[in-house]
């Protein structure tokens, strides 16, 4: 039984010194790369100096939901939405969140006020 152990050990020993059972292919697998993301400001919504036009407060988290997470692609939930002041504009921003992937921004509306 030693003796058994002693040549197994003294095999892995030697294949570790001799690089047995290195394959050079492995060094050149990588894991698959992902298309670089597009910066948040260009995404719907994404910039409160163009921000998506909306009609009423109440459609606001139907039409945050409805673009698609841009990392999984999975759809993302709307946590909540507030009113904020930008300068002379008042805005409504909603904070959607994956929660597939965890990739959270923040989206920027406008009350039409033709609809009003």
């Amino acid at each position: 039984m030693i003796v058994l152990f002693a040549l197994v050990l003294m095999a892995m020993l030697a294949g570790l010194f001799y690089g047995l059972g290195s394959d050079p292919r492995r060094r050149q697998i990588r894991a698959p790369s992902r298309p670089a993301l597009p910066p948040v400001d260009s995404l719907p919504g994404g910039d409160p100096l163009a921000p998506i036009r909306v009609g009423s407060p109440a459609v606001i988290e139907g039409h945050a939901e409805r673009w698609p997470c841009p990392v999984c692609r999975s759809a993302v939930r709307c946590e909540q939405h507030r009113a904020e002041q930008f300068g002379e504009r008042r805005l409504r921003v909603a904070q959607v969140r994956c929660p597939r992937c965890g990739f959270a921004r923040d989206m920027y509306f406008a009350l039409d006020e033709r609809s009003s």
